[in-house]
Protein backbone atom coordinates (compact mmCIF):
# COMPACT_ATOMS: atom_id res chain seq x y z
CA UNK A 1 0.00 0.00 0.00
CA UNK A 2 2.95 2.38 0.76
CA UNK A 3 4.21 1.36 -3.02
CA UNK A 4 1.11 2.42 -4.52
CA UNK A 5 0.77 5.50 -2.31
CA UNK A 6 3.80 6.57 -3.73
CA UNK A 7 3.15 5.48 -7.12
CA UNK A 8 -0.45 6.55 -7.48
CA UNK A 9 0.06 10.43 -7.74
CA UNK A 10 2.59 10.27 -10.68
CA UNK A 11 0.03 8.40 -12.97
CA UNK A 12 -2.64 10.42 -11.38
CA UNK A 13 -1.08 13.23 -13.09
CA UNK A 14 0.01 11.87 -16.04
CA UNK A 15 -3.57 10.61 -16.51
CA UNK A 16 -4.36 14.58 -16.40
CA UNK A 17 -1.97 15.48 -18.86
CA UNK A 18 -4.13 12.78 -21.14
CA UNK A 19 -7.68 14.25 -19.93
CA UNK A 20 -6.67 18.22 -20.62
CA UNK A 21 -5.57 17.06 -23.84
CA UNK A 22 -8.80 15.03 -24.80
CA UNK A 23 -10.79 17.83 -22.88
CA UNK A 24 -9.21 20.13 -24.88
CA UNK A 25 -7.67 22.47 -21.93
CA UNK A 26 -4.30 21.95 -24.12
CA UNK A 27 -4.26 21.68 -27.18
CA UNK A 28 -0.94 20.21 -29.81
CA UNK A 29 1.22 23.66 -29.62
CA UNK A 30 -0.02 24.11 -25.82
CA UNK A 31 1.32 20.81 -25.29
CA UNK A 32 4.72 21.34 -26.85
CA UNK A 33 4.77 25.06 -24.34
CA UNK A 34 4.38 23.48 -21.09
CA UNK A 35 6.86 20.63 -21.83
CA UNK A 36 9.35 23.63 -23.12
CA UNK A 37 8.73 25.70 -19.96
CA UNK A 38 9.28 22.73 -18.22
CA UNK A 39 12.59 21.08 -20.12
CA UNK A 40 13.95 24.91 -20.43
CA UNK A 41 13.37 26.28 -17.01
CA UNK A 42 12.04 24.25 -14.04
CA UNK A 43 13.77 21.07 -14.52
CA UNK A 44 17.20 22.66 -14.81
CA UNK A 45 16.22 24.76 -11.58
CA UNK A 46 15.29 21.27 -9.99
CA UNK A 47 18.86 20.24 -11.07
CA UNK A 48 20.72 23.34 -9.65
CA UNK A 49 18.55 23.34 -6.41
CA UNK A 50 19.26 19.17 -5.67
CA UNK A 51 22.56 19.03 -7.22
CA UNK A 52 24.01 22.36 -7.07
CA UNK A 53 24.01 22.26 -3.43
CA UNK A 54 24.18 19.44 -2.26
CA UNK A 55 26.68 18.07 -0.31
CA UNK A 56 29.10 15.54 -2.92
CA UNK A 57 30.34 13.16 -0.28
CA UNK A 58 27.09 12.31 1.20
CA UNK A 59 24.87 12.40 -2.46
CA UNK A 60 27.25 10.85 -4.75
CA UNK A 61 27.58 6.78 -5.16
CA UNK A 62 29.96 5.69 -7.67
CA UNK A 63 28.83 2.31 -7.48
CA UNK A 64 25.72 3.37 -8.87
CA UNK A 65 27.11 6.13 -11.18
CA UNK A 66 29.32 2.96 -12.71
CA UNK A 67 26.12 0.18 -12.45
CA UNK A 68 23.82 2.75 -14.42
CA UNK A 69 26.35 3.49 -16.81
CA UNK A 70 27.35 0.47 -17.44
CA UNK A 71 23.63 -0.91 -18.06
CA UNK A 72 22.53 1.77 -20.11
CA UNK A 73 25.52 1.58 -22.56
CA UNK A 74 25.15 -2.31 -22.69
CA UNK A 75 21.17 -1.75 -23.28
CA UNK A 76 22.51 0.45 -26.68
CA UNK A 77 24.90 -1.96 -27.96
CA UNK A 78 23.18 -4.91 -27.37
CA UNK A 79 19.62 -3.41 -28.92
CA UNK A 80 20.81 -2.06 -31.87
CA UNK A 81 22.52 -5.01 -32.59
CA UNK A 82 19.32 -7.17 -31.97
CA UNK A 83 17.61 -4.84 -34.00
CA UNK A 84 20.04 -5.37 -36.85
CA UNK A 85 20.53 -9.04 -36.56
CA UNK A 86 16.13 -9.10 -36.02
CA UNK A 87 16.53 -7.52 -38.94
CA UNK A 88 14.39 -4.62 -38.28
CA UNK A 89 13.98 -1.35 -41.18
CA UNK A 90 16.59 0.85 -41.29
CA UNK A 91 14.61 3.51 -40.02
CA UNK A 92 13.37 1.48 -36.62
CA UNK A 93 16.90 0.03 -35.60
CA UNK A 94 18.04 3.39 -34.00
CA UNK A 95 14.73 4.11 -32.51
CA UNK A 96 14.73 0.90 -30.94
CA UNK A 97 17.86 0.87 -28.94
CA UNK A 98 17.15 4.52 -28.23
CA UNK A 99 14.17 3.02 -26.38
CA UNK A 100 15.25 0.36 -25.03
CA UNK A 101 17.85 2.51 -23.17
CA UNK A 102 16.93 6.05 -22.89
CA UNK A 103 15.01 6.43 -19.67
CA UNK A 104 12.31 9.64 -18.59
CA UNK A 105 14.65 10.00 -15.94
CA UNK A 106 13.36 13.85 -14.85
CA UNK A 107 9.58 13.34 -16.04
CA UNK A 108 8.60 9.71 -14.23
CA UNK A 109 12.04 8.32 -12.44
CA UNK A 110 12.60 11.86 -10.17
CA UNK A 111 8.70 11.50 -8.82
CA UNK A 112 8.73 8.24 -8.32
CA UNK A 113 12.32 7.48 -6.60
CA UNK A 114 11.32 10.90 -4.07
CA UNK A 115 7.52 8.85 -3.61
CA UNK A 116 9.47 5.48 -2.59
CA UNK A 117 12.84 6.59 -1.41
CA UNK A 118 12.39 10.08 0.28
CA UNK A 119 14.52 13.10 0.21
CA UNK A 120 18.37 11.36 0.58
CA UNK A 121 17.34 8.79 -2.00
CA UNK A 122 16.01 11.82 -4.44
CA UNK A 123 19.56 13.43 -4.13
CA UNK A 124 21.23 10.50 -5.08
CA UNK A 125 19.24 10.04 -7.67
CA UNK A 126 19.49 13.46 -9.07
CA UNK A 127 23.58 13.70 -8.92
CA UNK A 128 23.61 9.98 -10.64
CA UNK A 129 21.27 11.89 -13.55
CA UNK A 130 23.59 14.55 -13.50
CA UNK A 131 25.94 11.76 -15.41
CA UNK A 132 23.49 9.42 -16.81
CA UNK A 133 21.22 11.93 -18.97
CA UNK A 134 23.93 13.86 -21.15
CA UNK A 135 25.20 9.79 -21.13
CA UNK A 136 21.63 8.54 -22.65
CA UNK A 137 21.91 11.75 -24.80
CA UNK A 138 24.71 11.20 -26.58
CA UNK A 139 24.00 7.65 -26.56
CA UNK A 140 20.47 8.13 -28.26
CA UNK A 141 22.06 11.07 -30.82
CA UNK A 142 24.85 8.30 -31.67
CA UNK A 143 22.77 4.86 -32.34
CA UNK A 144 20.16 7.16 -34.75
CA UNK A 145 23.14 8.28 -36.43
CA UNK A 146 24.51 4.53 -36.76
CA UNK A 147 21.45 3.26 -38.01
CA UNK A 148 20.98 6.15 -40.76
CA UNK A 149 21.99 5.34 -44.59
CA UNK A 150 23.51 8.45 -45.10
CA UNK A 151 25.20 9.37 -41.92
CA UNK A 152 26.06 13.12 -41.76
CA UNK A 153 25.86 16.06 -39.14
CA UNK A 154 26.80 13.92 -36.17
CA UNK A 155 29.15 16.42 -34.67
CA UNK A 156 26.31 19.25 -35.38
CA UNK A 157 23.64 16.66 -33.56
CA UNK A 158 26.13 15.96 -30.93
CA UNK A 159 26.77 19.64 -30.36
CA UNK A 160 22.90 20.51 -30.03
CA UNK A 161 22.94 17.58 -27.24
CA UNK A 162 25.20 19.61 -25.32
CA UNK A 163 23.60 22.78 -25.79
CA UNK A 164 20.62 20.77 -24.09
CA UNK A 165 19.14 23.10 -20.86
CA UNK A 166 19.19 19.65 -18.82
CA UNK A 167 22.69 18.22 -19.99
CA UNK A 168 24.19 21.80 -19.14
CA UNK A 169 22.52 22.22 -15.77
CA UNK A 170 23.21 18.43 -14.90
CA UNK A 171 26.97 19.37 -15.85
CA UNK A 172 27.15 22.63 -14.26
CA UNK A 173 25.25 21.48 -10.78
CA UNK A 174 28.00 19.02 -10.78
CA UNK A 175 30.58 21.41 -11.26
CA UNK A 176 29.12 23.82 -8.49
CA UNK A 177 28.21 21.10 -6.06
CA UNK A 178 32.06 20.50 -6.15
CA UNK A 179 32.85 23.93 -5.57
CA UNK A 180 30.01 23.83 -2.65
CA UNK A 181 28.06 26.64 -4.35
CA UNK A 182 25.86 28.41 -2.31
CA UNK A 183 23.38 31.17 -4.11
CA UNK A 184 22.13 34.01 -3.01
CA UNK A 185 19.09 33.64 -1.43
CA UNK A 186 16.96 35.56 -3.80
CA UNK A 187 18.24 33.69 -6.38
CA UNK A 188 17.52 30.34 -4.40
CA UNK A 189 14.28 31.16 -3.81
CA UNK A 190 13.73 31.86 -7.68
CA UNK A 191 14.84 28.44 -8.14
CA UNK A 192 13.13 26.57 -5.70
CA UNK A 193 9.66 28.37 -6.91
CA UNK A 194 10.62 26.55 -10.06
CA UNK A 195 12.05 23.74 -8.96
CA UNK A 196 8.61 23.09 -7.21
CA UNK A 197 6.86 23.56 -10.67
CA UNK A 198 8.98 20.84 -12.32
CA UNK A 199 7.26 17.51 -11.34
CA UNK A 200 4.14 17.87 -11.01
CA UNK A 201 4.43 20.22 -14.77
CA UNK A 202 7.05 17.46 -16.44
CA UNK A 203 4.08 14.89 -15.71
CA UNK A 204 1.21 16.80 -16.66
CA UNK A 205 3.36 17.60 -19.82
CA UNK A 206 4.21 14.28 -20.76
CA UNK A 207 0.36 13.18 -20.50
CA UNK A 208 -0.85 15.73 -22.74
CA UNK A 209 2.03 14.44 -25.49
CA UNK A 210 1.13 10.85 -25.57
CA UNK A 211 -1.13 9.98 -28.50
CA UNK A 212 -1.33 6.71 -30.37
CA UNK A 213 -0.19 6.89 -33.90
CA UNK A 214 -0.31 4.48 -37.05
CA UNK A 215 1.40 2.03 -34.58
CA UNK A 216 -0.26 -1.82 -35.32
CA UNK A 217 2.95 -2.68 -37.55
CA UNK A 218 5.24 -1.82 -34.60
CA UNK A 219 3.77 -3.53 -32.05
CA UNK A 220 6.33 -6.23 -31.71
CA UNK A 221 9.60 -4.22 -31.41
CA UNK A 222 7.80 -1.78 -29.38
CA UNK A 223 7.00 -4.61 -26.97
CA UNK A 224 10.66 -5.96 -27.28
CA UNK A 225 11.99 -2.71 -26.35
CA UNK A 226 9.63 -2.17 -23.57
CA UNK A 227 10.98 -5.53 -21.80
CA UNK A 228 14.44 -4.47 -22.28
CA UNK A 229 13.93 -1.06 -20.91
CA UNK A 230 11.61 -2.43 -17.82
CA UNK A 231 12.88 -5.92 -17.17
CA UNK A 232 16.28 -6.23 -18.70
CA UNK A 233 18.34 -3.05 -18.05
CA UNK A 234 17.24 -2.28 -14.38
CA UNK A 235 18.21 -6.05 -13.79
CA UNK A 236 21.45 -6.25 -14.88
CA UNK A 237 22.17 -2.92 -12.74
CA UNK A 238 20.66 -4.87 -9.75
CA UNK A 239 23.03 -7.27 -10.49
CA UNK A 240 25.93 -5.44 -10.71
CA UNK A 241 25.09 -3.45 -7.69
CA UNK A 242 24.89 -6.46 -5.93
CA UNK A 243 27.96 -8.16 -7.18
CA UNK A 244 29.67 -5.30 -5.74
CA UNK A 245 27.88 -5.70 -2.40
CA UNK A 246 25.87 -1.81 -2.57
CA UNK A 247 23.78 -0.96 0.33
CA UNK A 248 20.13 -1.09 -0.43
CA UNK A 249 18.89 2.76 -1.07
CA UNK A 250 21.94 2.44 -3.94
CA UNK A 251 20.18 -0.73 -4.89
CA UNK A 252 16.68 0.72 -5.03
CA UNK A 253 17.72 4.22 -6.76
CA UNK A 254 20.36 2.52 -9.61
CA UNK A 255 17.18 0.25 -10.37
CA UNK A 256 14.12 2.67 -9.99
CA UNK A 257 16.15 5.21 -12.66
CA UNK A 258 16.92 2.37 -15.11
CA UNK A 259 13.20 0.66 -14.84
CA UNK A 260 11.96 4.64 -15.74
CA UNK A 261 9.83 4.56 -19.34
CA UNK A 262 11.10 5.69 -22.15
CA UNK A 263 11.89 9.15 -22.78
CA UNK A 264 9.21 11.38 -24.29
CA UNK A 265 11.78 13.46 -25.93
CA UNK A 266 12.84 10.09 -28.01
CA UNK A 267 10.21 10.68 -30.32
CA UNK A 268 11.39 14.62 -31.33
CA UNK A 269 15.26 13.25 -31.88
CA UNK A 270 14.00 10.10 -33.75
CA UNK A 271 12.07 12.61 -36.12
CA UNK A 272 14.92 14.87 -36.69
CA UNK A 273 17.52 11.91 -37.21
CA UNK A 274 15.44 10.09 -39.51
CA UNK A 275 14.12 7.87 -37.35
CA UNK A 276 10.57 5.81 -37.55
CA UNK A 277 8.44 8.30 -35.56
CA UNK A 278 5.34 5.40 -35.23
CA UNK A 279 7.96 2.73 -33.14
CA UNK A 280 9.13 6.01 -31.66
CA UNK A 281 5.59 6.71 -30.22
CA UNK A 282 4.76 3.73 -29.47
CA UNK A 283 7.70 2.44 -27.16
CA UNK A 284 6.85 5.90 -25.38
CA UNK A 285 3.33 5.09 -24.66
CA UNK A 286 3.68 1.45 -23.93
CA UNK A 287 7.03 1.65 -21.85
CA UNK A 288 4.85 4.38 -19.90
CA UNK A 289 1.62 2.06 -19.50
CA UNK A 290 3.98 -0.79 -18.18
CA UNK A 291 5.88 1.38 -16.03
CA UNK A 292 2.81 1.38 -13.49
CA UNK A 293 3.91 -3.05 -13.29
CA UNK A 294 6.85 -2.55 -13.41
CA UNK A 295 7.55 -0.20 -10.35
CA UNK A 296 5.62 -2.29 -8.47
CA UNK A 297 6.75 -5.28 -9.51
CA UNK A 298 10.64 -3.98 -8.70
CA UNK A 299 9.07 -2.73 -5.68
CA UNK A 300 8.53 -6.11 -4.16
CA UNK A 301 12.17 -7.12 -4.50
CA UNK A 302 13.60 -3.67 -3.39
CA UNK A 303 11.67 -2.76 -0.66
CA UNK A 304 11.07 -6.63 0.59
CA UNK A 305 9.20 -5.07 3.84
Amino acid sequence: MAVLEGLVPVFLLIAAGVASRQLGLLDGRGAQGLNRIVANLALPALLLVKVGTAHLSASFSARVVVATLVATAAAAAGALLLATLWPLPVAERGVFAQAAMRGNLAYVGFPVILAMCGEEGFRQAAVTSAVLIPTMNFLAVAVLELSRPARRGFGAALLRVLANPLVVAALGSLGLSAANWRPWPWLGSTLQVLSEFALPGALLALGAQLQIGRWRRVVAPAAAATGIKLFLVPLAGLALLRWVGAGALEQQVAVLLLASPTAVASYSVAAELGGDTDLAGACVLLTTAGAVLAFLGWSFVLFPN
